[in-house]
C-alpha cells in the first residue's frame, strides 16, 4: 500500500476549447501534464499546435510526468511554468501552502470542466448502469452533497477524514476498486497507508446500496487501464473534460478500448497551477 500523498492525477487536456499561443521565447517554460493513457507526448504537443488550445498562455509545450509529486517538484524548481489539475486538488495543495501556489487565469468564458466518473470493463455494462442509477439516487437524496461536504470541503479546510471501512455482506459479489492515491482530496492514502477521501466514501456507499463487497487495491495512475483489462481491478476512477451541461460531448480520446464509463458524479473546474510569483498569477 502506498504511504503519504503520492498525488498523481488523471489529468485531461481541454483540446479545442480555446486557442494557445505556442511561443518561441526562451523565457517560456513547459506546462506540466500527467501521462495520458495511450497518448504520446509528441502527439499531444502536435494537437496543441494544430488546435491552438488555451489562449494567450505563456507556455511553450506540454511535458509529461508520471506523478503529481514529480510535477510539483518540477514547478518548485522552475523546470516548468505550471501544471493542470482540478479545483479540489488545487485547493488541497494551496491549503497546505497558501503562500506558494496560485492559479493563472485562462479564458473566463470557457465552458469546460472535469467530470469525475468510474470506468468498468465493457462486459460489465449492466453493472455500470446500476452504479449510474445509484449515483442518480445519491444526488437526489442529498447523499452526494453530504459526502462532498465531509470528504472534500472539510478536508480542504484542514479536517482530515477518517479511513473508510466498506460494508461487508456474506456470500456477496466483491468489487475490486483501484485507487491511485493521487487525487487528494478525492482519493489518497493517509500517512499510515489507509485509503481515504471522497471516492472511497462514494464507492463504499454504492457497494452498500447494491449489496456488494468493496475491496480497495493500490495501482499506479498510468496502470489503471491495464489493471482493469487484466481483471486485477473491476472499477477504476476516471475523469473526462467537457461542458458540464453536455457530457455527451466529453473528450474520451484516452478512454481505453472495451470499457464503459458511469455517469459523472461530481464536476470540478479546471485549474492551471503556478507559483504565486509567476507573472500574471491570480492574487
Amino acid at each position: 500500500m502506498k504511504r503519504g500523498f503520492s498525488l498523481v492525477l488523471a489529468v485531461l487536456l481541454m483540446v479545442g476549447s480555446a486557442p494557445l499561443s505556442v511561443g518561441e521565447s526562451a523565457d517560456q517554460k513547459p506546462l506540466g501534464h500527467l501521462t495520458k493513457l495511450g497518448v504520446e507526448e509528441s502527439y499531444l504537443n502536435e494537437q496543441i499546435r494544430d488546435t491552438s488550445a488555451f489562449a494567450d498562455i505563456p507556455f511553450s509545450e506540454y511535458r509529461f510526468f508520471d506523478t503529481l509529486n514529480s510535477m510539483i517538484l518540477a514547478l518548485d524548481s522552475g523546470a516548468i511554468g505550471g501544471f493542470i489539475t482540478n479545483e479540489y486538488t488545487y485547493e488541497f495543495l494551496r491549503s497546505k501552502n497558501k503562500d506558494r501556489y496560485s492559479t493563472y487565469s485562462t479564458d473566463p468564458d470557457h465552458e469546460y470542466s472535469y467530470g469525475f466518473a468510474m470506468l468498468l470493463r465493457e462486459e460489465d455494462r449492466e453493472l455500470c448502469d446500476r452504479i449510474s442509477d445509484v449515483i442518480d439516487e445519491m444526488k437526489k437524496d442529498g447523499t452526494m452533497d453530504a459526502l462532498k461536504d465531509q470528504y472534500v470541503d472539510r478536508c480542504i479546510a484542514g479536517e482530515e477524514p477518517d479511513a473508510v471501512l466498506p460494508y461487508t455482506f456474506e456470500q456477496a459479489v466483491t468489487l475490486k476498486v483501484a485507487l491511485t492515491g493521487d487525487i487528494p482530496p478525492m482519493d489518497y492514502f493517509s500517512a499510515e497507508g489507509s485509503p481515504i477521501g471522497f471516492n472511497t466514501a462514494l464507492i463504499s456507499e454504492v457497494g452498500r446500496r447494491l449489496g456488494m463487497n468493496i475491496v480497495f487495491i493500490s495501482v499506479d495512475s498510468g496502470a489503471r487501464a491495464t489493471s482493469l483489462a487484466s481483471g486485477e481491478s473491476d472499477v477504476v476512477f476516471w475523469t473526462e473534460a467537457a461542458n458540464y451541461y453536455n457530457w455527451g460531448e466529453a473528450d474520451r480520446e484516452d478512454q481505453p478500448d472495451h470499457s464503459v464509463i458511469t455517469d459523472v458524479y461530481l464536476p470540478a473546474e479546471i485549474r492551471l497551477v503556478v507559483l504565486k510569483t509567476f507573472p500574471g498569477a491570480d492574487p
